[in-house]
């Protein structure tokens, strides 16, 4: 597989002990908005990020989740290292998997899973679309939700773009989701048939959202996730 070389643009730690990377590749590096891309640095392995930037951006941006020794030794590794080595773009969440439409896209995270949500976002904002945009992101507290500031400006600069932040700092699992599909619902109750949905998060949390929504009218069929093909479930 050919790698292709790219330079360590800047590092920044957001909250929530985010980190910040983006990196500029040297040659041409196509990908969809979406997709993700993998790391290749000698000890490492498995290093599988999406990618958070959208293709009309000149650098990969990648949002990694530090607090374990391997993350911890990432992050240490990219502030000493002038450039890396990528694996080409992969993955199938991307809205051409889709069946085209207007109709509202539902942009669903936990966590770091906001990276794909955003260059989803600003791959529509730099096509100039106006296809309502409703985006859901959940964490356990305010900190992780590392770039509310940024979500929250679309919403206002932007008639199409609506954001809502979920926190549970508290709340059991059963609580999160809860709170989680009453905030879709209390959008899109009467035309959840007609939505589409990006799902961004753990296998739990991704077929814990499909099968409430599909319980509402949702089509199944309509939603896309990494976590269908990473982690399928057994028929």
């Amino acid at each position: 597989m050919t790698t292709t070389t790219a330079t360590l643009h800047d590092i920044l730690e957001l909250t929530g002990d985010v980190w910040r990377v983006r990196l500029k590749p040297l040659t041409e590096y196509p990908f969809i908005a979406g997709q993700y891309t993998e790391l290749v640095i000698d000890g490492f392995s498995y290093l599988f990020f999406t990618i958070a930037s959208d293709p009309s951006q000149a650098y990969v941006e990648l949002h990694i989740q530090a607090g374990s020794d391997k993350s911890n030794s990432l992050i240490e590794h990219l502030q000493r290292q002038p450039s890396v080595q990528l694996n080409p773009a992969a993955g199938r969440c991307t809205l051409d998997s889709l069946t085209a439409t207007d109709a509202p896209l539902l942009l669903i995270a936990s966590g770091t899973g906001f990276a794909q949500i955003k260059a989803i976002a600003e791959d529509q904002l730099a096509k100039n679309s106006q296809r309502p945009l409703y985006i859901y992101w959940t964490s356990h507290s305010l900190s992780q939700l590392y770039m509310l500031e940024k979500a929250e400006q679309w919403a206002k600069q932007f008639d199409h773009i609506h954001t809502a932040a979920l926190i549970s700092e508290q709340s059991h699992w059963e609580d999160k989701h809860q709170m989680l599909i009453n905030s879709i619902l209390s959008d899109h109750q009467e035309h959840i048939a007609s939505c589409q949905a990006v799902t961004c998060g753990s296998p739990e949390m991704v077929y814990a959202v499909l099968d409430s929504l599909v319980e509402k009218g949702f089509n199944a069929e309509q939603m896309i996730s990494d976590v269908f093909d990473f982690s399928p479930r057994e028929n």
